[in-house]
């Protein structure tokens, strides 16, 4: 029998705050629902666990890692329970411990109670919330359907955040060898190569091209290292620049779509991002063009945002939404196939959920396989590199009576 903390709702609106016994969270759930609260959040207590360590590298402006999902499912709770949602804002305020995401609900529910909306007071904090929240949360209103969006919304963060627990977990082995690797490799160029240079200096041109291409990156790397990491600078700040111009987004857009695997990748994940985002708008009456533009909205990548712009102005002169989708060439055929089945049948909306849940699950497969082949593929690329410089060495040096006669 575990313990578990609790913090829920009264039917006076009043929230209350507790320990109770019980087997597991679904049971505790269950006997707080019997009392007439409506549960907020229940984790069972453990010993010891006073001290907690954040790891979060997020910006300053936006939540801890975690919070957020957090945070959008505490609301959609509240608001189910039929509270007003600055009244649910204020509750929140109360529940979160973290003091960076009071302040941002703090700040959300000062702009809803000067009159903006919950997507207007979210877009005033860009570090805190993402583009693809907003434009959902933003349909959900204009739609009526504040609810199940923020639900849907829930699912989403929760989904990724998950994720991309699993590709940091995964990528903490493959990040030790590569770092073991380029110490390798830097150790051989500084300390093991020039014991070498001696030997091979009376030869001068003589040697083998690899073999003085491999003595000047020690050279480089020896005496010219400030020179290196100042390029290396120069290049990362140009390069964050470039990515500020829109142009140069929409480049970086076109070429990733394009690139073997990755494309692929983002192409169903962009796919299950706007399958989902009009879904549900559909499903919540939103008329099909009003929802096709709040759904373009959450697409991240530029190419399909303009791909969805085309879309909405073919779909409003008469042509059906699969034949759009076919003509902008960037969606999957087994979405627009989908799609049309959901015309023909009358069941779009359902149709659309369903091609988001098929894409998140080839996405997340997609994921794991890149990430098993992550390792091994390391490993042989710097094995190779350390070969060849071994190469170049060995062949100089197997032949270095031919070279200094």
């Amino acid at each position: 029998m575990a313990r578990f903390q609790y913090q829920a709702l009264s039917a006076s609106g009043d929230v209350v705050a507790g320990e109770i016994d019980g087997p597991d969270l679904e049971s505790v759930i269950a006997r707080l629902n019997d009392q007439a609260l409506l549960p907020i959040r229940a984790t069972e207590k453990r010993e010891g666990a006073g001290f907690t360590l954040d790891l979060s590298f997020g910006g300053r402006g936006g939540f801890r890692r975690g919070d957020l999902p957090l945070f959008v499912q505490q609301l959609t709770r509240l608001l189910k329970a039929s509270l007003p949602l600055d009244r649910a804002l204020e509750i929140l305020t109360t529940l979160l411990e973290d003091k960076r995401a009071r302040r941002i609900v703090n700040k959300v529910l000062e702009a809803v109670r000067d009159g903006s909306s919950l997507a207007e007071a979210m877009a005033q904090q860009p570090d805190a919330f993402p583009n693809v929240c907003i434009s959902m949360v933003r349909a959900g209103e204009e739609g009526g359907a504040l609810r199940p969006v923020l639900t849907r919304v829930g699912e989403f963060l929760v989904r990724s955040e998950a994720i991309r627990e699993k590709v940091i977990s995964a990528l903490i082995y493959p990040a030790v060898l590569m770092l073991a690797a380029i110490g390798s490799i830097v150790l051989i160029l500084t300390f093991v190569l020039p014991q070498f240079e001696a030997m091979f200096q009376d030869a001068g041109s003589k040697l083998p091209a690899a073999t003085r291409l491999v003595m000047a990156a020690s050279l480089v790397l020896r005496e010219d290292w400030w020179v290196l990491l100042l390029t290396i600078a120069i290049f990362a700040g140009g390069l964050q620049f470039l990515l500020r111009r829109p142009g140069v987004l929409a480049l970086r857009d076109r070429i990733t779509l394009r690139l073997p695997i990755l494309g692929g990748l983002l192409t169903r994940f962009e796919a299950a991002r706007f399958s989902r985002s009009l879904g549900v708008l559909l499903a919540n009456g939103v008329p099909a063009a009003r929802a096709l533009a709040l759904a373009g909205a959450t697409v991240g990548n530029r190419v399909f945002t303009g791909a969805i712009e085309t879309l909405a102005a073919r779909f409003k002169e008469g042509e059906g939404l699969a034949t759009s989708l076919e003509e902008t060439g960037c969606f999957p055929n087994l979405a627009i196939q989908l799609i049309q089945i959901g015309e023909e049948t009358g069941r779009l909306d359902d149709m659309l959920q369903e091609i988001a849940d098929i894409y998140d699950q080839e996405v997340e497969r997609a994921l794991e396989r890149l990430l098993a082949l992550l390792v091994p593929g390391i490993t042989i690329f710097m094995g190779v590199i350390v070969a060849l410089i071994m190469a170049a060495v060995m062949t100089a040096m197997v032949s270095i009576n031919d070279l200094v006669t």
